[in-house]
Formats: C-alpha cells, structure tokens, sequence
C-alpha cells in the first residue's frame, strides 16, 4: 500500500511538473515580448512576477499532492498515515528518526496508562481479598471456639462416665 501511495504522489508531482512547463511555454511570445520591452517593468517587477509565479505553482502542487493523498486516503477506509514530501534526504532522515521518537514517546505513554489501570484493578482485587480474609478468619474462630467448646464438653462427658463406674 505504502509503495502505491508513493508511485502515485510521484507520478503527480511529475505530471504537475510538466504541466508547470507547459504553462510557461504557453505564454504568448509578444505578451513576454511586451513585458520585457515596456518601461515600467524592471528587474523589481520581474523579480515579484517570478516569486508570484512560484507561490501560485508551489500552491497548485500542494493542493494537488494533498487532492491525490485525500483520494488514496478515501480508497483505502481512511487510515491514519502521514505522508511528508522532500528532496533531502538528509532532511527526510531526521523526519523519520522524529516520527519514530514521537511514535515510541506516544505508545510507552499508552503502556504506561495502560499498566496504571492494570495496577489500579489489582489494587482493588488485593483490598477485596484482604476483607473476605478478615471475614474468613472471623468465621475460623467462632469455628474452632465451637469445637473448643464441643471438646470440653466431650472430655467433662467422659470424666462423667468415668466417675459413675467407680
């Protein structure tokens, strides 16, 4: 899936790339002509029509990229994905070292809550215990009080007989 997201943001930044140069080239040359050749037009104005001219193309191939991204997006039931365009690899590498520190930060803190929650139930679980243990142990004593007493009346039972026959 990752290789098909990838050849395709490729092929369209490739094809808005050539579509970027043949709307250069579809400029009509007395309109270039007559830009170049009027008065009022210095190296100032050619400066903002070109960073103009590159905002606008720059702005059409993020609305593009992101256009294609949503369609691929919407194939595939709308996963959670980030996706970051770049021609430095350097750049890119630290990206990718970022989004693994972010990803790893963010699943020890799902551990960690997760663990607490575990820790809270068991918690409960040892107090429940310790309060049926009180209970048993109460019930244990009235138990052997009763066999005590059972015992003794069992010996004085005994000793009974005993004297009668003497």
């Amino acid at each position: 899936m990752k290789l098909k997201i990838n050849t395709i943001a490729a092929t369209l930044m490739l094809q808005s790339a050539c579509c970027w140069a043949a709307d250069e080239h579809s400029i009509s040359p007395a309109i270039h002509a007559a830009e170049l050749n009027s008065p009022s037009s210095g190296m100032a104005a050619s400066d903002n029509d070109t960073t103009g001219r590159a905002d606008k193309r720059y702005a059409e191939m993020l609305d593009k990229m992101q256009a294609a991204v949503e369609e691929i997006a919407q194939l595939y039931g709308n996963p959670v994905f980030l996706q970051v365009f770049t021609n430095d690899e350097g750049q890119a590498s630290e990206l990718k070292q970022r989004l693994k520190a972010a990803g790893t930060g963010e699943d020890i803190r799902q551990q960690l809550t997760d663990l607490e929650k575990r820790r809270d139930a068991l918690l409960g679980d040892i107090a429940l215990r310790k309060i049926e243990i009180v209970r048993i142990s109460g019930r244990l004593i009235r138990q052997r009080a009763a066999l005590d007493a059972l015992a003794m009346a069992v010996e004085q039972a005994r000793r009974a007989v005993e004297d009668t026959d003497k």
